[in-house]
């Protein structure tokens, strides 16, 4: 295959899934979550490397298949594929047409985000991933449903505010944003140290890393079966992707905050160990096992911020990891067996007869009657307190003068005696 149908092939990927997310195309062709998935599956299979530069999207955006990014795209083909067979198949539901749109949308977002080599188009189709994996979340109408999706909500939006922070800062020091190049420019930048924390806390928020947990705990045990399933290889396995790409690591030597982050990964391991053996259910286990996995990870990545030379050496085997992790915990989840995807009422729009328009019309008649007559009740209280108001005031007036009278002729009366006493006593 030449150089030129590589490259549209490429541009497929992402293109397809969302072209396919328009309710209008997706309704009229079958099997479309699985068509969605054929051009990320057959350039997972087909050998070399190939770049693509798109200077007219995103300031500049380009794509890059290279054999760092072939494993995590295979590992996306799978459970993408696993997720999409075991999703309920119900063409003419009004509900399941939303679903897939969301599950196309997050679909292109994760595999632009695989394939992207540049911060910009990282940030955008991970913000795309993120927000149309919240609709998938909240499928569920149910109040755990919701609650996963308020926290999982509040955590994206605390994660792309310090995401697009980092994204301006590192535009502010150099122009090519490049993930080899900007790794480069922030590694020597006086505000190295600053980028590093907002792009750290930003994925550890996006990847539910202790203390972020609380999102992925709440996710896992109230989500649909499919939507637990991509819950290892969508938000989690491309947060730890975009730190890997983002952080300078292999770079220099950070000191302090290496030892920080690395302390921060031993206690996310222990912390999560002693969940799992202690008070986890069945149910909460591929969550508790997440929150291990991605400490462990986190150590890897302080040991790389400490030991730039060390990183270099074993970079490669970050992106293995990461699928297998994916592979794992889409696994368990499904072995776990979490909620089954809730069958809800189907909406079909109908059209209203006479007798609803006239039933709705009585309804609205009594109603404005009754208003009516509880205004008048209303009115005639207020006028009668305000005539009873008035007459009690008059009163009051006319017994007030000749009070005020023998009050101040009393008052008169001790100031004369005591300026006479006062008097005497001068003399």
């Amino acid at each position: 295959m030449n150089t030129e149908t590589y490259a549209v092939l490429l541009l497929m990927v992402v293109a397809w899934p969302l072209l396919l997310a328009i309710p209008a195309l997706h309704f009229r062709l079958p099997w479309p979550r699985y068509l969605a998935i054929i051009p990320a599956a057959l350039l997972t299979m087909l050998p070399g490397e190939v770049s693509l530069e798109l200077p007219w999207l995103l300031f500049g955006t380009g794509f890059a298949m290279e054999g760092e990014s072939r494993w995590i795209l295979a590992m996306s083909v799978a459970i993408w594929f696993a997720a999409a067979a075991i999703m309920r198949p119900s063409k003419y539901d009004f509900v399941d047409q939303r679903t897939t749109t969301f599950f196309l949308l997050t679909m292109a977002g994760s595999l632009g985000a695989v394939l992207t080599s540049d911060l910009v188009g990282f940030f955008c189709f991970a913000t795309l991933m993120g927000y149309g994996f919240y609709g998938l979340l909240i499928q569920n109408v149910d109040e755990a449903a919701r609650r996963a999706g308020r926290f999982y909500l509040i955590f994206l939006i605390v994660a792309d505010l310090l995401l697009f922070e980092a994204l301006l800062l590192a535009a502010f020091v150099t122009d090519d944003l490049r993930f080899a190049v900007v790794h480069e420019a922030m590694a020597g930048a006086s505000s190295a140290q600053f980028y590093l924390w907002m792009v750290f806390i930003s994925f550890a928020l996006k990847a539910g890393v202790w203390p972020a947990h609380l999102w992925l705990t709440v996710a896992f045990s109230s989500a649909g079966r499919s939507t637990a399933l991509l819950l290892g290889g969508v938000p989690v396995a491309m947060a730890l992707l975009g730190a890997v790409r983002w952080l300078p690591i292999g770079e220099q030597d950070f000191g302090v905050s290496a030892l920080i982050v690395q302390g921060l990964g031993v206690v996310a391991v222990l912390y999560a160990v002693l969940k799992i053996f202690t008070r986890a259910s069945g149910e909460s286990l591929p969550a508790w096992a997440a929150v291990a996995a991605t400490g462990l990870f986190v150590v890897a990545l302080g040991g790389g911020l400490a030991h730039p030379a060390l990183w270099q050496q074993y970079e490669f085997f970050a992106y293995p990891f990461i699928a297998l992790l994916a592979i794992l915990l889409a696994t368990l989840a499904y072995l776990v067996g979490g909620t089954s995807d809730t069958k809800l009422p189907v909406v079909v729009p109908q059209r209203t007869d006479v007798v609803t328009q006239w039933t709705v019309r009585c309804i609205a008649t009594i109603q404005q009657w009754i208003k009516e007559r509880l205004s008048g009740i209303q009115s005639h209280l207020h006028t009668s307190w305000l005539k009873s108001t008035s007459r009690c005031q008059q009163i009051v007036g006319r017994q007030k003068p000749r009070a005020l009278r023998n009050e101040w002729g009393v008052r008169i009366t001790f100031f004369v005696l005591l300026g006479l006493a006062m008097a005497w006593l001068a003399e």
